[in-house]
């Protein structure tokens, strides 16, 4: 078994690595990592148009060929693009969909991104689960937050993003940190605001976990 992960961003394998050891995902499958952040520049830049679907899918079909079981994408912004992408038989899943899941039964939900192209696919995911949740959703991009990482201060931008959260999030039930690099924020909160905050790393990983162990029960039934 093979899970690829398919990053936008280089420190995101970093990030994820963080998560599996931990996690002892990596002793059910063999774990690759692969990069190309070209995707989320052309997203930036020009937007989630069809040339960047057929670029997603080039990807996605490029790691099946290298022996994907599964593919994650771990990129908010082309998440929805991964999961459109044609396979033979490996399995795609956007990092934020078990998050979208667990976020969708909560009241009031606050999703906070560092970029803003990550804000209209994660209500659109929401949208999956809850076709009212913009109802009870408010969406904010944090300010200055993605300088701090476009400039290579990841301590700046985790403690911005931690800041905001402290400052502006109080009031609010369930916050959804929209993008994966965020994720190591929540550590500078205070306990209670931190069971308040999900984060799609640590909820992909336990959904991943979850999807091996019962496929290998039933291997052995």
């Amino acid at each position: 078994m093979q899970i690829a992960f398919l990053h936008t961003l280089a420190a995101n394998q970093t990030l994820f690595e963080s998560f599996i050891a931990p996690s002892g995902l990596d002793r059910l499958a063999s774990i690759v990592h692969h990069s190309a952040p070209q995707l989320l520049q052309y997203a930036s830049a020009v937007g989630l148009d069809d040339e960047l679907a057929s670029m997603v899918e080039q990807q996605i079909v490029q790691l099946e060929a290298q022996g994907a079981d599964w593919i994650v994408c771990t990129c908010s912004s082309i998440g929805a693009l991964a999961e459109q992408a044609k396979t033979r038989f490996a399995q795609v899943m956007r990092v934020d969909r078990p998050m979208a899941i667990e976020a969708s039964q909560s009241g009031h939900i606050k999703v906070l991104a560092a970029l803003a192209t990550t804000i209209n696919p994660t209500i659109n995911l929401l949208a999956e689960y809850d076709a009212d949740i913009a109802q009870r959703s408010t969406v904010e991009v944090i300010p200055e937050a993605w300088a701090h990482y476009l400039a290579g201060d990841n301590d700046a931008y985790l403690a911005t993003i931690a800041q905001y959260i402290t400052q502006h999030c109080q009031d609010d039930g369930c916050i959804v940190l929209a993008q994966a690099s965020m994720a190591p924020a929540i550590l500078q909160l205070d306990q209670a605001t931190r069971q308040r905050a999900l984060t799609s790393p640590s909820l992909c990983l336990d959904y991943l976990l979850a999807e091996l162990e019962h496929n290998n029960n039933g291997d052995s039934q």
